[in-house]
């Protein structure tokens, strides 16, 4: 009978809940916890679990980590005892539409954003902490209602102690990284781009349903295994790759722009240059994003879409091939009531106008009847708040742009929208447009002043005057100087002539 290392006592086993390349998952007798048991007993096991009880990185929350370590009569380590996760699926599950839709019918895609984005954030605590994962796979994370995520089989990830490196020495098919496939994976020191090939390749599964190189292959001979295919870059999406999409494959088109332009840097440029692979950061913040850009299909209520990604995929999906990946339920709905409700309390006007004009079903809502009109001015107003919105994140200081983009807006007096608009440096955004209106009309008499032709003695101080007024409103370097900036410098190098003329 295994001893628990820590207090000395004996740990009665139970049945056999999981089996692993290194190991089996069994039940015990103690409340919340659960043995796994290796295979071998290897002495540099025992050292490395030894130093990962000690390791500072365990504070991070959102794995199992080991409690403690479990010995036979001989002393030997010979597994460990790690928390027993309740009410939780594989991501195997959640990232199948059949298994999910039979043992999690209310996990929407929405859920599935918000697990990608905790997963992506779990992955960057690790590695800030010094912990390269290795065997960063479908089968060690584990999932609940409320997208809560888990890492298990945590014993496997590469780590430093006390100046020695502790290897992972898995790796699973599929998630592997090109220029570790076929490699002794107990010989090599993994690195943080290793971790980002397989947290693209889970990111792609979650959202997606499938891996990013599974297809129908349609080149010479049988086709590739799954590593063959990753090692060799057959990714689908390329028009050069002879593995094709499959008939039921939904593709990165039907993501938000900013995951599909990490997904061909993870799968397509790292190929060749891993360092090209996001990092958790980047795919952090391309979720948020994507998060925010999620909306309820107006002819399905169990279907997630991208707004800046064009018609419902799954609507699409359904049609064509009768296959529904997320029938209509109340979470949907219910989600879009709880983010309007978060938005209303954090006084988040854009998110308001967002939501009540993507989602009419909010219109009939009890809850939100006392602000239907305010949010009805605002979602009517929305439009054009985001064409000026855009022109002051792309070019803020471009005193055109802004004034432009101004002057388009229908009558937006009095509309509570335009107080979510601020400029970097938080100036009001009336004020704003009214100094840039200033430096418009130095602009104008630089441009009015220049027209008349080359500069002259007697023209020169009025145009080195008017590209000064210009310059300090604008800047020295300002795009809109350029085309003037030699003719001011001759004429500064006539009213020079004429002075020293005088003196002689």
């Amino acid at each position: 009978m295994p001893v628990d290392a820590a207090t000395g006592l004996p740990v009665v086993l139970g049945s056999v809940l999981a089996e692993g390349g290194e190991g089996r998952l069994c039940a015990t007798d103690r409340p919340g916890l659960v043995a796994k048991l290796y295979h071998r007993l290897l002495p540099e096991r025992g050292e490395k679990l030894a130093a990962l009880l000690r390791h500072p990185a365990r504070s991070v929350e959102g794995v199992a980590w080991p409690v403690s370590a479990l010995r036979d009569e001989a002393g030997r380590t010979i597994g460990f005892l790690m928390p027993r996760i309740e009410g939780a699926q594989p991501l195997t599950v959640l990232a199948n539409p059949r298994l999910r839709l039979a043992q999690a019918p209310g996990f929407t895609w929405y859920h599935l954003h918000v697990a990608a984005r905790r997963l992506a954030g779990l992955v960057g605590r690790l590695h800030e902490a010094g912990i390269v994962i290795g065997d960063l796979k479908p089968e060690n994370l584990l999932i609940d209602a409320r997208a809560r995520l888990t890492l298990i089989d945590a014993d496997s990830v590469q780590f430093s102690l006390a100046g020695q490196v502790h290897r992972c020495a898995v790796g699973a098919e599929g998630f592997v990284p090109p220029e570790l496939v076929g490699q002794d994976l107990a010989a090599i020191d993994r690195s943080q781009s290793h971790d980002r090939f397989a947290l693209g390749v889970l990111i792609h599964m979650l959202l997606l349903g499938h891996h990013p190189f599974a297809g129908i292959w349609q080149g010479p001979g049988d086709p590739p295994s799954l590593d063959g295919l990753v090692r060799a870059g057959h990714y689908p999406g390329l028009a050069i790759s002879p593995q094709r999409p499959g008939p039921f494959a939904m593709t990165p088109n039907a993501l938000h722009p900013a995951l599909r332009g990490l997904m061909r840097r993870c799968f397509v440029d790292g190929h060749r240059r891993p360092e090209a692979r996001p990092s958790p950061a980047e795919w952090g913040a391309a979720l948020d994003e994507a998060l925010g850009d999620l909306v309820l299909c107006a002819d399905d209520t169990g279907h997630f879409k991208a707004a800046s990604a064009g018609p419902c995929p799954w609507c699409a999906r359904r049609v064509a091939l009768g296959i529904d990946s997320f029938p209509a339920s109340d979470a949907a709905p219910d989600l879009i009531a709880g983010d309007l409700r978060k938005a209303l309390q954090a006084g988040d006007l854009m998110r308001q106008a967002f939501l009540w004009s993507h989602h009419p079903l909010l219109w009939q809502h009890k809850e939100f009847a006392g602000e239907a009109d305010r949010l009805g001015l605002m979602a009517a107003a929305l439009p054009a708040v985001m064409r000026l919105k855009a022109v002051l994140e792309r070019s803020p200081d471009d005193a055109e742009a802004l004034v432009a983009a101004w002057h388009r807006l229908p009558d937006l007096d009095g509309n509570p929208l335009l107080e979510a608009l601020r400029l970097p440096d938080g100036l009001p955004l009336s004020q704003a447009v009214a100094e840039a209106e200033g430096r418009l009309e130095r602009l104008k008499r630089l441009r009015s002043s220049f027209a008349a032709g080359p500069p002259t003695p007697e023209t020169a101080p009025d145009l080195v005057a008017a590209y000064q007024m210009a310059a300090d409103a604008f800047g020295p370097d300002s795009r809109f100087l350029r085309p003037y900036a030699s003719r001011a410098e001759a004429a500064a190098a006539l009213i020079g002539e004429s002075a020293a003329g005088g003196k002689a």
